[in-house]
């Protein structure tokens, strides 16, 4: 029992010291940290995992809060994120069996939303918000970074059609409509005149029309937004799959290859 024991310790050691490892020569790292309460975080992973597999890039994906500190994004090349609340929605533990959680970790701690900001702004980190993280209204300073109104709030799931692409665009350019059905269309206002709109996306059931998809210079850095990811449908779209790969690409700063994955 005590070895199982000290096993367990050296395990939740170790896991910092793997996050904040330095890189090796030529390595792209990238930290993914999604999953809610209502929003499949095992869902996201899957796909996420499936629609880089061909990137050769080291994909993380954080497990609590507190693993994304200062240190573990000062190397990072591009950040991930898919979350709203106060808090996780689970307190971390490593047990393979758990009786009781542990506290959660506080979500979003005002360390964390300056860390982001500096390493994108100064330090040119890729910065991508999906879906629910543009619902964080209380984060000023992400909100600021992200270009919009603060403002939280749902919408019904229903068949979202993505039109009108930015033909000009890396990340749109030979883009025509397609359905993700079903999703959420959630309404954000673009206050920064100094973005641009990717495309646009309607609810055809409601014929809600707001932004889908911006994008920003933010210093050294880039930032993208996509609003879609609600459901699975979303995160396992091909259309979509190839817009998260360009995007990606776009917000690091590379060139972006044809789109494909592993069988």
């Amino acid at each position: 029992m005590k070895a199982g024991l000290a096993s367990l310790a050296a395990t939740a050691a170790s896991i910092p010291e793997a996050f904040t490892a330095p890189k090796a020569p030529g390595e792209t790292k990238v930290i993914y940290f999604g999953g809610d309460y209502i929003h499949n975080g095992v869902g996201q992973e899957r796909y996420l995992r499936q629609t880089f597999s061909k990137s050769g890039w080291r994909m993380l994906f954080a497990q609590a809060s507190r693993f994304i500190t200062p240190e573990v994004l000062a190397d990072t090349d591009l950040f991930m994120l898919n979350r709203i609340g106060d808090t996780d929605s689970q307190g971390f533990s490593t047990l393979g069996l758990v009786e009781e959680r542990p506290e959660p970790d506080p979500f979003l701690t005002p360390e964390m939303e300056n860390a982001i900001i500096d390493n994108v702004r100064n330090r040119g980190m890729g910065f991508i918000a999906l879906h629910c993280t543009a619902g964080n209204s209380t984060k000023l300073g992400l909100m600021t970074l992200l270009g919009i109104k603060p403002a939280r709030g749902g919408a019904p799931l229903q068949p979202v059609r993505c039109h009108d692409f930015d033909q000009r665009h890396q990340i749109t350019r030979g883009f025509g409509d397609f359905v993700i059905d079903p999703d959420e269309n959630l309404i954000k206002e673009i206050v920064d005149g100094n973005v641009t709109r990717l495309f646009t996306s309607t609810g055809e059931n409601d014929g809600s029309t707001c932004p889908g998809g911006w994008c920003a210079e933010r210093g050294k850095g880039r930032m993208v937004v996509l609003m879609a990811g609600h459901t699975n449908e979303a995160w396992s779209h091909s259309k979509y799959r190839e817009i998260h790969w360009r995007a990606a690409h776009w917000a690091m700063k590379r060139d972006i290859p044809p789109f494909g994955m592993k069988s």
